[in-house]
């Protein structure tokens, strides 16, 4: 018996030390990257000054990359992509390096950044990378400090606000309506996600404003869901 316990315990031993070896395999690639492409994360980030445009470089690496999300202040500082085929960066990362870390993505089907609201999935990783640090957001508190969103895209830094917070049931998907036939249908759906926020947020983002919702899981039925809206470009 001892000697069945000593197996099963070796065993799982194993998996775990495999496990924690890819996510660090994962950080590293991610953390590579960023020092690669920017010079710094104080207040907002900065490309390299190089031959080739932010974008160019990144697209290099894959042609997949739609824009990069950063959340100062937490481990949120990542390349998005657009999915190839359903699932698939749910396991590979922005390198197509095979990993349950995968990266943050939408859907092969999405529309880019434009009028309507952009779903991006990440992982909940337990060592607190991808979308993880969504979950800081169930604090109102958190939430006043952190409360805004940089995208970079096509050359410009958008800064975001947030207005919503949900956690919600895996098959409600009324959070991710990504297109809306009218502008009295996008401001429905803006009241509609105010009202399903966890608290009261100082953001009331106007129809014509794009959105952005941001989505992890929370538990093994749930969604971590926050929800932004651009307000403005810097001039770096």
């Amino acid at each position: 018996m001892f000697t069945l316990w000593l197996t099963m315990f070796l065993v799982f031993a194993m998996k775990l030390i495999l496990r924690v070896n890819t996510y660090k395999d994962a950080r590293k690639e991610y953390t590579n990257l960023e020092k690669s492409i920017w010079n710094n994360q104080s207040n907002m980030l900065s490309p390299k000054v190089n031959t080739k445009t932010t974008e160019e470089s990144l697209k290099e690496i894959n042609p997949d990359y739609l824009l990069w999300i950063s959340i100062p202040g937490t481990s949120v500082n990542y390349p998005v992509v657009k999915s190839r085929y359903p699932g698939y960066y749910l396991s590979h990362t922005f390198f197509c390096t095979e990993n349950p870390s995968g990266s943050l993505f939408i859907q092969e089907d999405a529309t880019q950044l434009g009028d309507g609201n952009l779903v991006i999935f990440g992982h909940n990783m337990k060592d607190g990378t991808m979308f993880a640090d969504l979950k800081q957001y169930k604090s109102q508190e958190f939430y006043k400090d952190h409360r805004n969103v940089h995208i970079y895209n096509k050359g410009r830094w958008y800064q975001a606000e947030i207005y919503s917070v949900q956690i919600t049931d895996e098959n409600d998907l009324n959070s991710y309506e990504t297109g809306f036939g009218s502008q009295k249908e996008k401001e429905n759906f803006i009241l509609n996600m105010k009202e399903k926020s966890i608290y009261s947020t100082s953001c009331m983002p106007p129809p014509i404003d794009t959105l952005i919702t941001l989505s992890t899981c929370h538990g093994s039925a749930e969604r971590m869901i926050v929800q932004a809206a651009l307000i403005c470009y810097t001039e770096n």
